[in-house]
């Protein structure tokens, strides 16, 4: 036999779900290549796991006998690989963190500064990956901690809260007035991220629930890009407050939305069953601190 541990959790969280579509959504994988790996497990064992049909999937009796095996053996694989991760993290005296660009762009350096003061013989490497990049390499142990605003999660993934960031209205410094409702953003053009950015469909959806005239006229991949037009003139963004610092360089000013306050949550995740690193606490803390420094919570 020759099994992957990407099929046995492919096989354990199509277990607990009963639903390939929901099973897939948990490990970040495609649907077609969740099936792909339980066919070819089901394969190498040599008999069915699963019966399928169009409205239900479940256990067949070799499927519930091979069920505590397999979750047996990815735990004692993840305890396994959490310690040495531990180990090699001390003995290297490094950590690897992986940040949504947004956030790496523009609170992860004031906090690298932070920890840098902290912990003077540590090495930092940062990669900035979008969402799922970093939920699958913190579930393989190739990074140590994600950041970002990550909405969902997995039986793989730890995820804890660590603050939120309110949205706000960046503008041109010279636009006057600057509106702080919702409903009186009016119809100013409005530049913005890419559709599938989790932050940028939650400023869309709270527009559409106030009725406001805005839409997205441009849209970029990258904040300098976006603070740097709207310093043009080119328009308006709405973005977490927590961009302040990364904006400092451009003539724009920051107006908080009001009516209703929302918030973008900002979550740490970590792999599931990994134990804890003073390393990981620190960063943590520095970046709330620098949350706080720039979004003015002092």
């Amino acid at each position: 036999m020759n099994f992957s541990i990407r099929q046995l959790r492919a096989f354990v969280a199509t277990a607990r779900v009963r639903s390939f579509t929901r099973a897939a959504e948990q490990l970040h994988v495609t649907q077609p290549g969740l099936s792909a790996m339980l066919r070819e497990l089901e394969t190498q064992l040599d008999c069915r796991l699963f019966e399928r049909t169009t409205r239900s999937v479940a256990l067949t009796p070799q499927g519930e006998e091979f069920l505590p095996t397999a979750i047996r053996v990815l735990k004692d694989l993840d305890e396994s690989a959490a310690l040495l991760g531990q180990i090699t993290s001390t003995q290297r005296r490094r950590i690897s963190i992986g940040a949504t660009p947004l956030v790496a762009s523009s609170i992860i350096p004031e906090a690298h500064g932070r920890f840098a003061a902290l912990h003077p013989g540590v090495h930092v490497e940062l990669q900035d990956l979008d969402r799922n990049a970093i939920y699958e390499r913190v579930q393989s142990g190739e990074l140590d901690v994600g950041y970002g605003a990550f909405l969902t999660t997995s039986s793989a993934i730890r995820r804890r809260r660590l603050l939120e960031s309110p949205l706000v209205l960046i503008c041109a410094e010279r636009v006057s007035p600057r509106p702080s409702k919702w409903k009186d953003l009016g119809e100013a053009p409005l530049l913005g991220l890419p559709p599938e950015n989790p932050i940028q469909q939650l400023v869309e959806s709270h527009l559409r629930a106030a009725n406001s005239a805005m839409s997205v006229e441009q849209r970029f991949n990258h904040l300098h890009t976006l603070l740097a037009m709207v310093e043009s003139g080119a328009g308006v963004a709405v973005m977490p407050d927590f961009v302040a610092s990364a904006a400092s360089r451009y003539r724009v000013s920051f107006e908080r939305l009001r009516s209703p306050v929302v918030a973008v949550d900002f979550y740490e995740i970590t792999k599931a069953g990994r134990q804890g690193s003073g390393l990981l606490k620190d960063f943590g803390g520095c970046l709330v601190q620098a949350f706080a420094l720039h979004s003015g919570k002092r």
